[in-house]
This record gives structure tokens, C-alpha cells and sequence, in this order.
């Protein structure tokens, strides 16, 4: 979908550009293809930044520059989905995985570590 976007303002951007370079204003067709060319890499800076991976510790989610955070099983406390994908809270942060991005195997334990975590604890009997 990024790459559409991409594509659809670098066509915009060139008909305009070309329009006002046919007017003879070649500072304003300079300046619409420096903010397009701009436009197009914000748009198409974010794929591929996020990897995630996970073992018996955790979730490790890597935002390129950033540093990897280590998500514990034990911090996991919501899970929430809708037309974005899977949102996660946890107790350091939050995160998002696209639905088509998140593999069975990491939602399944995703999920069974949430309920381990809202296990209701066991009641204590007041002390006569």
C-alpha cells in the first residue's frame, strides 16, 4: 500500500511540475519535485524497520535505529485486534503487528501468556 502511495505522488508531482515548468516558473517546478521527492521518502522510510523475533524469554522487537527492547511473557496484559492488525500491550511498551505479518505460532503464545498473566489469584479467607 506504501508503494502505491509512493507511486501515485511521484505522478501527481511530475504533472504538476511539468505544468508549471511549461509556464516557465522553474522555481516552483523545482520546489514541487523537491517536496514530492520528500513525500515519497516519508512515505517509504518505515518498510522493513520493524523485525520481530521471540524464544522462551520473550518477544524481541527491533525498530531500525533503534535498540531491540525485550518483551517479557510474563508482561504481556492485552491483546486487541481491528482492521490495522494485533495490538499489544505489555507492561514497558506497546506494540502493532499487521494481521498478515504475524505468524500463528508467535499469536498463539502471544495469547496463552496473557491468560497466564489474568489467572485470578487465590483468594484469601479472612483470619478469625
Amino acid at each position: 500500500m506504501k508503494k502505491i502511495k509512493a507511486l501515485i505522488y511521484a505522478a501527481l508531482g511530475v504533472m504538476m511540475s511539468l505544468s508549471a515548468f511549461r509556464q516557465e516558473h522553474y522555481f516552483m517546478a523545482a520546489g514541487i519535485l523537491f517536496f514530492v521527492g520528500c513525500a515519497i521518502a516519508i512515505t517509504l522510510t518505515s518498510i522493513g524497520r520493524l523485525q520481530i523475533t521471540w524464544d522462551e524469554l520473550g518477544v524481541t522487537i527491533s525498530k531500525k535505529p533503534k535498540p531491540p527492547i525485550l518483551l517479557e511473557w510474563s508482561d504481556m496484559q492485552k491483546l486487541k485486534v481491528d482492521h490495522l492488525g494485533y495490538h499489544i500491550k505489555t507492561r514497558q511498551t506497546n506494540f502493532r503487528i499487521s494481521k498478515d505479518k504475524m505468524p500463528k505460532e508467535l499469536l498463539k503464545k502471544i495469547r496463552s501468556s496473557i491468560r497466564e498473566n489474568k489467572a485470578p489469584a487465590t483468594p484469601q479467607l479472612p483470619l478469625a
